[in-house]
């Protein structure tokens, strides 16, 4: 009988350069926490378990139940279409068309899928990652006393987060401190996803070559101007044009209705607008804090740095 009471599982998103956690209870966020991990700790697992732990107990979330995603270069994700069947038959279908279509062996592979209804049949998309991988992507966290229920990946974190309902193309790209993913949706379903080294800390790196002191660095980073940040912001758009050439080519598709931005860097104005003028597409920062009730509003113009996290907790929601 308790366990009808249990807590829905915290959304936990370990991303290169922070660690951000979501509690959520329908549309009210009962936690949201967020700490800087340096690159250091990332050198020695035993740095980054003694830094977890001490930041779930702080925030009072030792033992308690958590989903998290395997990053982009970990997972496998794809899209395909099917003809309409029942439902036991669809099982088996996707079935052969992950083992038919997965780059290591059935066997070693942790899976699942989505299907939705489409007007010729229905749309599958399907994720999988490495058996060994994720028991090793999950043991920071296990050590770190929380319980890892389920395992997700970053783009149907960022379609459950995000308002992606639109009809066309939409380019999505998350930018983090040291990666860029850019997945490109439509109707809801993951057509193309790709993982880039580039992030934030580029930025900055840049920024020090060039002699800007610390205070500045960081004004740059929050505000802009782009100008500033053009070099490497030129290197982000070289691989989202690699990325639509690819797509263009790969599904005779050529126009796109907008693109999302979210993640850290999003959250300066001016690389929004800078993509915007590049790309000649409309790009939008949307908040996935928008619609949700939370107590310390004063982490709401953060809200792009926790779409993973709004992803994982809706998912367990």
């Amino acid at each position: 009988m308790f366990g009808l009471f249990r807590p829905a599982p915290l959304g936990v998103d370990l991303g290169t350069g922070s660690v951000k956690v979501i509690g959520l209870n329908g549309k009210k966020i009962s936690l949201a926490a967020f700490m800087d991990i340096p690159s250091s700790d990332w050198e020695e697992e035993a740095l980054l378990i003694n830094r977890l732990q001490n930041f779930f107990k702080e925030i009072n979330i030792d033992g308690k139940d958590a989903v998290v995603h395997m990053p982009g270069h970990l997972s496998f994700v794809r899209t395909i279409n099917l003809p309409p069947m029942p439902k036991g038959e669809l099982k088996e279908a996707v079935k052969w068309e992950i083992k038919r279509q997965l780059p290591y062996p059935q066997e070693e592979a942790v899976y699942d899928y989505i299907a939705a209804p489409a007007a010729d049949g229905i749309v599958v998309t399907f994720a999988s990652a490495e058996r060994k991988n994720v028991q090793r992507y999950i043991s920071p966290f296990k050590e770190a006393s929380l319980k890892v229920v389920a395992v997700d990946v970053n783009p149907l974190c960022l379609i459950r987060a995000l308002p992606l309902h639109g009809s066309g193309n939409i380019i999505v790209l998350d930018i983090g401190a040291r990666s860029m993913e850019i997945d490109i949706m439509r109707s809801e379903s993951v057509r193309l996803t790709r993982t880039v080294d580039l992030g934030g800390e580029q930025i900055k790196n840049q920024l020090i070559s060039e002699g800007f002191p610390e205070g500045a660095i960081d004004d740059i980073m929050m505000a802009g101007p782009a100008e500033r940040m053009k070099e490497v912001l030129n290197q982000f758009l070289r691989e989202i044009f690699l990325s639509i050439d690819y797509y263009k080519a790969t599904f005779k598709e050529k126009v796109f209705s907008e693109v999302i931005l979210t993640g850290g860097v999003a959250i300066n104005h001016a690389v929004r607008d800078y993509f915007s003028q590049i790309l000649d597409i409309p790009v939008g920062v949307p908040n996935p804090f928008d619609n949700l009730i939370m107590k310390d509003e004063s982490l709401r113009p953060l809200g792009p740095r926790f779409s993973v996290a709004i992803g994982l907790a809706k998912r367990a929601s």
